[in-house]
């Protein structure tokens, strides 16, 4: 089955087709630190305590994952408005950032709950790399995992 992670660099969904299944939960979490550090989203609280909660219990709590849609949206929102006031700086920066937090939102189970854990590294994958401006950093996490 196609996904869009092919369009985006075949490469990619094979290294995360390569992924062990003991080892899809660390390369999710791995991915979603590094977008994270890589795109500059500041210090959200909700983030932070998400993958806290995701290393500490493996899972993250319905209030956590709501709050991290919720953040999701508002960046969503920003890059909208920037567009609409033609300010094109704000809105790539915004959006960068949204598709950074749409990583994570795949990464803790926010997006769809009860999705499998390779399907949503597929999906963590290509937010990364778009948030990332490119596969190179998502490439190197996955390559750790891919045996």
């Amino acid at each position: 089955m196609s996904h869009r992670v092919d369009r985006l660099d075949a490469g990619l969904a094979d290294l995360v087709d390569r992924v062990g299944a003991d080892d899809l939960s660390p390369c999710l979490y791995s991915l979603a630190i590094t977008v994270m550090s890589a795109v500059d989203t500041g210090d959200d609280t909700e983030v932070t305590a998400a993958l806290t909660e995701l290393k500490e219990r493996g899972s993250v709590a319905p209030s956590s994952a709501l709050q991290i849609n919720s953040l999701l949206s508002q960046y969503e929102q920003r890059a909208f408005a920037a567009r609409r006031r033609g300010d094109q700086a704000a809105r790539e920066r915004a959006f960068f950032q949204a598709r950074a937090l749409n990583c994570v939102a795949h990464v803790i189970g926010a997006d769809r709950g009860g999705r499998p854990a390779r399907d949503r590294l597929r999906d963590a994958t290509y937010e990364a790399a778009v948030a990332c401006r490119g596969p190179a950093a998502v490439r190197s996490v996955l390559i750790r995992y891919a045996g």
